[in-house]
């Protein structure tokens, strides 16, 4: 802090040296001297520091110190932004400083969302940290950009690299023009020369298509880093963001190697990626009402203070339930419950009892992919496209209540030359709307028939007497999901399109779901 008055709390624009010399620059937001030292929170970003202003003033009047970071290559840090890549070193480095200043007492807190949710995990992995605040983390391109099963996530990545990459600064809301402009341009094939056409210079767009969510990269956090955090950990995310399950994965394994283990707590909200920061309460076609808002800047100064107290504290689980529409704690999340089953029929049923064998058809072509929604959406118009296997229940007598992870075992065959499973439970609600309760994908090779098992998302959700449960099978899911194209090319690469017809097989094929108490 040489050259800089001692009364001073707050310093804006301060380069400090990464291993290697590179200047990265940061805001330090600090109480006053006369409560020095204090606990530190600390986060990285690539969106431009600046955005975490007033946080950093609502740390600082807590009681805390704040420092925020533009990481290497972007804002006002030197060097060559890759993502993913030197973010180890380069928060090592932060950390060594901020442990080294008079208003440190040497408890760091490393926090961060998104992208900064993974730059607070490698901090955490690459030194010893006081806790950790992790909101729907982005911990990779090869897991944030594919669905477990390998498909690649299209729209996400296509728009995220247009707002994001391959520049010092972000170019926020073109995703929203360009895709306004040109509706059809996720369709071009081969999808590897889409970053041609997006508008922008993107020269390592196609990096990504080499991936794949089984890979370790170099930076990678490790599941032995993960298991290993001495610290506690609080994990924050929204039921609607496609980055609730690296939530509910991470809060089920931190620390699980560490004895005693280390306080952790979790918190799904409603939410979408933001995590409700704009305050609304509906989502899609669902309305969750004025509970659903949760004050998440005094919740995670209150844990934070609760953890350093005492970081093995036992920690809870905080999940919103749509369908009930109320927060529910319980120690832990999911809790170990009974599964239940169902056996889709050839007729279109879905009922407990055993299904003779046969089998339900659909086409599905590539070239009029069965079509995405926004979160939440009602999916009912969708109802129209031939293009799906479903199987309903019939009306429920009693509120059921899904609660976990559950699956579809699955026997299916397509005489394409691959295939991708689309999985979805639905409820379709007694107004005619049809909404979603969870999904999970698949991908299998020509001919079969394959038996394949298609994990389903985890999640907390109440459907109401009168509902029926609907289980959907489609062959995409586009723009969302890159499309098989049916004629056994890779799906990135490939520029030719095969239909084909895709069978669900009755009499084998089952869905389990955990289905716990319906609390009313």
């Amino acid at each position: 802090m040489t050259g800089l008055l001692s009364d001073l709390t707050t310093w804006a624009n301060l380069p400090v040296a990464a291993a290697d010399g590179t200047e990265l620059v940061l805001d330090a937001h600090v109480p006053p001297a006369t409560q020095w030292p204090v606990p530190v929170v600390v986060t990285r970003t690539p969106y431009g520091r600046s955005t975490h202003l007033a946080e950093g003033r609502s740390w600082r009047s807590r009681g805390f110190g704040f420092v925020v970071q533009d990481v290497r290559g972007r804002y006002d840090s030197a060097g060559i932004w890759t993502p993913y890549r030197n973010e180890r070193a380069d928060g090592a480095a932060l950390l060594d400083w901020v442990l080294d200043q008079p208003w440190c007492d040497g408890r760091i807190a490393v926090l961060g969302g998104s992208y900064a949710g993974y730059t607070a995990w490698t901090m955490a992995a690459e030194r010893p940290v006081a806790a950790l605040l992790s909101l729907g983390p982005s911990m990779g391109l090869h897991r944030t950009k594919f669905e477990p099963s390998g498909i690649l996530r299209l729209a996400e990545h296509a728009g995220w690299w247009l707002d994001r990459a391959d520049a010092r600064t972000s170019r926020d809301g073109l995703r929203r023009l360009v895709f306004a402009e040109h509706p059809d341009l996720l369709a071009h094939l081969p999808v590897s020369g889409i970053a041609d056409l997006l508008g922008a210079r993107l020269p390592h767009w196609t990096d990504t298509l080499a991936m794949h969510p089984s890979d370790t990269p170099a930076e990678a956090v490790t599941d032995a880093e993960v298991r290993g955090l001495a610290a506690p950990s609080l994990h924050v995310g929204g039921w609607y963001d496609l980055l609730v399950y690296e939530v509910l994965d991470l809060h089920a394994r931190s620390g699980s190697a560490v004895s005693p283990r280390p306080r952790r707590d979790l918190v799904v909200g409603p939410w979408g990626h933001d995590l409700g920061m704009d305050g609304t309460t509906t989502v899609g076609a669902r309305e969750h009402g004025v509970t659903a808002r949760l004050p998440l800047g005094t919740l995670f100064v209150e844990w934070l203070r609760a953890a350093l107290d005492d970081p093995t504290a036992p920690g809870n689980a905080r999940v919103f339930v749509p369908g009930a529409d109320r927060w529910e704690t319980t120690p832990t999340w999911p809790a170990p419950i009974p599964t239940r089953t169902w056996r889709p029929g050839a007729d279109g049923t879905l009922d407990d009892a055993a299904a003779p064998h046969g089998g339900v058809t659909f086409a599905h072509d590539p070239a009029d992919p069965f079509p995405s929604t926004l979160p939440a959406a009602d999916r009912a118009p969708l109802l129209a496209r031939r293009d799906a296997a479903r199987f309903a229940t019939g009306p429920l007598r009693a509120p059921l209540r899904v609660d976990g992870a559950g699956h579809a075992d699955l026997e299916v065959s397509t005489t394409a030359e691959g295939a991708d499973w689309v999985v979805r439970l639905l409820e379709h609600r007694p107004d005619g709307r049809l909404l979603e309760v969870t999904r999970g994908t698949a991908v299998t090779a020509g001919g079969g028939p394959h038996r394949i098992r298609v994990p389903l998302g985890a999640c907390a959700s109440v459907v109401d007497t009168g509902s029926r449960l609907v289980l959907e099978v489609t062959g995409s899911d586009f723009p969302f999901l890159a499309r098989n194209l049916g004629t056994g090319e890779d799906r990135h690469h490939g520029t030719r399109l095969r239909a084909g017809a895709q069978t669900v097989h009755t009499g084998t094929s089952v869905l389990a779901l955990p289905i716990g108490d319906h609390r009313g």
